[in-house]
Formats: C-alpha cells, structure tokens, sequence
C-alpha cells in the first residue's frame, strides 16, 4: 500500500513546488530587465540634449606595421588571434648576406684594436727614453742630435697611436652599422596587444617603397568612441558631458549602454566617415567629431558577452 502512493505523493509534491520555481525565475528575469532599463536610462534629472552616432576605436588607433627593410620574407612568427608582448619579433627577413657583414666588421673592429694597443703599449717607454737623453744634452753628456732624434721617435709614436685609435672608431662605427642592419631585418612588436591581422607570407619579397601593410594589431589600450554630431547638434555638446553609448547593432541590442563622458569635441567640420557600407554620405552633410571616454572602459577585444569590439556601431545619447 505503501508502495502504491509513493508516485502519488511525489506528483502532489512537485505541483506545489512548481509554482514557487516559476515565480523565482519571473523575479530573476524581472531583476534582469530592471538593471537593463536603469543602466539604459540617463540619470535622475539628466535631459537628453543630443543624439549621435558613432564608432568604437581603440585609444591610439590600431598600430599598423610595414616592411622594415627589402628583402625576402624568412619567418613570419604569429597568426590572426596571437597574443604579443613589445619587443617580440613578428617577422623576419632572410639575413644571412648581413650577418656575414656583420661578422667581417667584427673582425676589422678586433684587428684594429689589437693595433692600437701594440702602438700605445709603446708608446710610455719612448717619452721616458726621450726625457732621459734630452737631460743628458741638456747637461753636456750626450750629442744633442741623439736627443732630438729621440724626441722624434716619440713624437711619431703618439701619432701611430692616434691613427690607431681613429681606424679602431671607424671599425666600430662600422659594427654598429651592420649590427642595426640585421636588427632591422627583424620586425619587433611596438606595444603589448593581439593579431588582427596578418597580409604577408613566408617567400614573399618585401620593398619599403611600396608601404603596404604586412601586419595589423590591436594594443592591449582602452577603448573610446568617437561619434559624429550633426552641425545642428555642435554648439549643443561641450566637454565633460556625460552619455550613454549603446551598440547600434541586432546582435547587440540585449547588451547594457555604458556611461561615458566627452573629452574632447573637434573645432572643425568634416565629411561623415560612418558611411562605411559602400553607400555615398548625403551632399552637404557635414559633421563635428566627438570624442568619449567610458567611465568603465572595456578592454580592447573582450570575450566577455556583448564584448565591446573596435569598428562597432553605436548611438551616442548626451545629457546634463
């Protein structure tokens, strides 16, 4: 009998619970949608006195890197996505002619100065020499031609040591040189930050004159907006306004606005740039750049959800 009512009890037990999960789940959802509509909402009192739109950047801009020298490409050290340190090296070119350069100025640089140090070595013993004959005529002892000689001698010394010690600068000089020529075959990551993107290959035969963009990369910087205000809008909008910057986007629409405050609003006009979909801006449009900081900057390529991203299209709402 026991047995019999044990799915009885445990049906009437989850009919009673059920309605408090439900009720829990409609008050998680109702906090969910309540911190949406605070965080979306200007603040208390705040009037909206301007609407703009805008695009994501990265403080900075992206850091774009060309050939450091012609040559033939003999490493490429990072993909799309890899994440670099300042100083790492990204690409490098085939150096083996400017190492061996390298390697014979190195060479020169030691034979001159082992010169050097042969001259100059010398070099205290003949002015002793010659101090001492030069007493010796000076007191009647000695032919005053040996003496004169003898000054001579150490004259001509010093000036072998001089030599010798300019053709040992020049052998220097000359290291460096080659020394910076292989280091400029090496491409070096100016800043901390990640791959965006990666236009060269292992092979392929790299000329500076023709400026082309081999690597592409985001710095490890904060993020900032800069939105385009309608010359209607221009006097309306000053510095240290606050705002609320939303992603203009579907895909971005459950995503919270973050507060911002304007840093700085450009003196002149110009052409809108947020016409990137290939469509020509309105004749006559002309537009003042605005630039926000976030009061909570995101990083630079967040993975977190609705993560912020540089190139994003966003709206700008600005109040006081």
């Amino acid at each position: 009998m026991n047995i019999s009512q044990t799915p009885v009890r445990g049906a009437l037990t989850l009919l009673l619970t059920l309605p408090l999960l439900l009720a829990g789940c409609n008050e998680r959802n109702a906090a969910i949608a309540s911190a949406q509509a605070q965080a979306q909402a200007p603040a208390a009192g705040a009037r909206s006195v301007a609407i703009a739109r805008g695009k994501v950047e990265v403080q900075g801009g992206l850091v774009e890197l060309s050939a450091p020298a012609d040559g033939l490409v003999e490493a490429v050290n990072v993909a799309e996505g890899d994440t670099v340190k300042k100083g790492q090296v990204l690409l490098r070119l085939a150096a083996d002619a400017a190492r061996q350069d390298s390697a014979v100025a190195e060479a020169e640089l030691k034979a001159a100065q082992a010169r050097q140090q042969a001259q100059a070595v010398k070099l205290p013993a003949a002015r002793q020499y010659a101090a001492r004959l030069a007493e010796a005529a000076a007191a009647g002892g000695l032919d005053r031609q040996r003496a004169d000689d003898a000054q001579q001698a150490a004259r001509e010394l010093e000036a072998a040591v001089a030599v010798a010690t300019a053709e040992t600068q020049v052998a220097a000089r000359k290291l460096a040189q080659s020394q910076a020529l292989v280091a400029r075959l090496s491409l070096g990551s100016p800043v901390d930050g990640s791959v965006v993107r990666v236009a060269v290959h292992t092979g392929a035969h790299l000329e500076t004159q023709s400026g082309r963009t081999l690597l592409v990369l985001l710095p490890n910087r904060p993020l900032q907006v800069r939105a385009e205000l309608n010359e209607s809008f221009a006097a309306a909008v000053r510095t240290g306004m606050s705002a609320d910057v939303s992603i203009d986007s579907t895909a971005g629409a459950s995503a919270a606005p973050r507060r911002a405050k304007v840093v700085r609003v450009a003196s002149v006009m110009g052409a809108t740039r947020l016409d990137d979909d290939g469509s020509a801006p309105r004749a006559g449009q002309r537009v003042v750049d605005c630039f926000l900081v976030f009061d909570q900057a995101p990083a630079a390529g967040a993975q977190e959800a609705g993560a912020w991203r540089v190139g994003q299209n966003v709206r700008v709402n600005f109040h006081e």
